[in-house]
This record gives C-alpha cells, structure tokens and sequence, in this order.
C-alpha cells in the first residue's frame, strides 16, 4: 500500500485515529468504486441559497459514448459500483440518466458486480413513470429537499420567474408512495430562521401522509453559505449546534403525528424511532450529511466525506474529473478528464490532497478535504493549474 494510504496512526508517529477498519476498507478498496455523475449542470429551478452558476449543459453524446467505455474496462475488476447522480437538476436529462444507469447495471449483471445508484433531485420531474424507470435500472435511492409547507417551501425553491415548485412535488411524492416496490427516499428538511414556524405543519403533514411507510426516512440540514451568489442570502443561518434541538423536536412531533393519523396506533414506531436513533447518532459522528442510505451508516466511526475517498471520482457534464460536488467553481477541484476512448486522465498532484487524510487518518481532513487544504497547498496547486 502506498504511503499515502497507510492505515496505521502509529506507523505515522499521529493521535490515535478513531477510523475504523471498514471505513478504510470501503473508502480504498479499487475492487469498489463510486461515480457521481453530473448529466447536466443546468437546473429547472433556482433556489435562492443554491451555490451553482449552471453555466455548463446536457453531458454530450461523446462524453456519454466515453462513460460507457470507462465502464467496459472498469467494471471487470470490481465487486461493486454505485452511480450517485447529481446537478444542476438531474431529471433535466432524464435521457442522459436512463441510458447510462441501463447501461451500468446491465454490465453490472453480466459480471457478476453488486449494483446500486441513485439521485439527489428537487423531484419536480420525479413523476410516477420516471420513478419506476429509474428503480428498473437499479436506482432506488432518493434525496428529495422540503424547505417548509408550501408557500414557505415556494419562497426559497422556486423557477426563476418566481412561481413555485411545492405542489408539483408534493404530489409526485405521493404517486411514489403507491408503487409497490422497495426503495428509499430520504426527505431532506432544510431548517432556516425564517421558516421553522412552517416545519411543524409540514412534519404533519408528512407524518400523515408518509408516516407507516418506512421507505420514506427524514434528515434535518441546516442552511448555510455554500459558495456562490445564493450563499450571500444566508445571513444569521441556524447553526449546527442549534439544529440538534430543533430536530429532536421535529421527530417527538412526527411520532406523535404518525400515531395520531393512524388512530393512536404506535405498531412499528418503535422501530423507526429507533433507526432514527441510529440515523442521528451516525450523523453526530459525522457518518451522514444527509445523502446516505440508512445501511451505510456507521455508529462510532467519523464521517469520511466522499471526497477523501480514492474509489470515488466526480465526472462532469463536459467530462471534467473532480472530487467534491460543492466546489464546482474551485481549480483545486479540476483534477483530470475523461479521454475519449474511456480512460482517465488524473493529475496525480492535484488528486494526493484530497486523499491525504489516509495518510494519518486525520478526522478533520477526512471529514472535509477541501476546508483542510492549506494556503500553502493551494498555492502549489494554483502553480499547476497555470
């Protein structure tokens, strides 16, 4: 194993390292990899908070053609692969999406490779037909963002004429809710100062609607300023320390209203309060910002962010190869290309940053890459970049 990856805090002289062992396994392991893939940079939308500057479209029919070939030589030498699909809005390129997860799993299939995939959309285009697409394709995991009840939702995410996006959504989650299959949708909750008289209307109401459905799991984030023009509008955002208390409420709310809904009846709210606890406990470690399956959540291990990972690559919409989702705009996040035959072309300097944290398990920069990076380092990487 490379230095770079060593796993033993004391062959580096480090504090002892709270990682564990199948942390690191899953995070190096070459026979594992995970692709987030951007299908286009564009959005339907435009979230006052957003970060994007969607500038860059529809991945083209090149880069689609140079994927699939990445997959023939890759998928051989694996025993798994995810494809975590990402935006701008995914389902703006619901083509893009379809054909290379079809692709994907049948690969997958044909060698005998665990596959899984999902999106993290705004499900305005999530209708009942391209649900049932997307999970015969092997995508089954969905992060879906409510930012209060309706008008309180609609004042933040909303098209760029104004109008909003709640109804549409509201009713697609519920045409989801009658397909008789299994999946996940993990509805993100977005707290914000000037919408948490909304949220407990809106826990009831999806209490109501979605509360004996354990395919449907809440997360709570607070907002905050990621970057760009949209992050500007966060000012005095809930902070992560007030957000623990604000959740634990939510939850005792949901349970009560579930057991309300359903004439007083608790069956199965044991549980799921106690999935939740495993949920919360997890993400106070770290081990969840929110765009986890349940399964992968483990209590007692630090969270390593995707981007620390070496067996996960981000591919952009025109091919770019990059390692965090959030710092779209950021050279140091511009590490190589996808070449047109389908292999890939990594600049090595630029990549060892963001996988540094395995050199001494540092939790810190496992956590985080990028907030870790020094100004040092940046100006070595702003050296190579010119």
């Amino acid at each position: 194993m490379p230095a770079l990856l060593r796993t033993s805090s004391e062959e580096q002289g480090a504090p002892e390292s709270n990682v564990t062992g199948l942390q690191i396994a899953r995070a190096v392991s070459p026979r594992f990899q995970e692709l987030i893939l951007l299908p286009t940079e564009k959005c339907n939308l435009r979230c006052t908070y957003c970060y994007e500057d969607f500038k860059i479209g529809r991945m083209s029919e090149v880069t689609q053609r140079s994927l699939e070939l990445y997959l023939e030589q890759r998928v051989p030498q694996l025993t798994g692969l995810r494809i975590s699909w990402f935006g701008g809005e995914p389902l703006v390129a619901r083509a893009v999406v379809l054909r290379l997860s079809r692709y994907a799993k049948a690969l997958c299939d044909s060698n005998g490779v665990d596959f899984s995939g999902g999106l993290t959309t705004n499900a305005y285009h999530l209708d009942r037909e391209t649900f049932v697409d997307l999970l015969a394709c092997g995508q089954t995991f969905f992060q879906i963002t409510l930012d209060g009840w309706r008008e309180t939702h609609d004042q933040v995410r909303r098209f760029a004429n104004g109008r909003g996006s709640f109804d549409q959504i509201w009713d697609n989650l519920l045409e989801l809710r009658d397909v008789e299959t299994d999946f996940e949708i993990l509805l993100r909750i977005h707290v914000r100062r000037d919408n948490i008289e909304s949220l407990p209307t809106l826990i009831e109401k999806v209490a109501e609607a979605f509360g004996h459905d354990r395919r449907f799991r809440l997360d709570f984030e607070h907002v905050r300023d990621l970057g760009g023009d949209g992050g500007k509008t966060v000012i005095d955002g809930v902070s992560y320390t007030e957000l623990g208390p604000i959740e634990q409420a939510l939850r005792e709310r949901f349970y009560k209203s579930v057991a309300a809904a359903h004439g007083g009846q608790e069956d199965g709210l044991m549980e799921r309060r106690g999935e939740d606890v495993v949920f919360a406990e997890a993400k106070a470690s770290g081990e969840s910002a929110g765009s986890q399956r349940l399964a992968d959540l483990q209590v007692g291990g630090p969270y390593i962010c995707y981007a620390s990972k070496p067996n996960s690559l981000l591919v952009r919409a025109d091919g770019r190869i990059g390692k965090c989702t959030v710092a779209l705009n950021d050279p140091r996040n511009d590490i190589g290309r996808l070449r047109s035959d389908g292999t890939l072309e990594i600049d090595n300097p630029k990549l060892r940053p963001w996988i540094r944290g395995f050199e001494h398990l540092d939790e810190d920069t496992l956590g985080c890459p990028l907030a870790g990076m020094s100004s040092a380092l940046r100006k070595e990487l702003e050296a190579i970049s010119a």
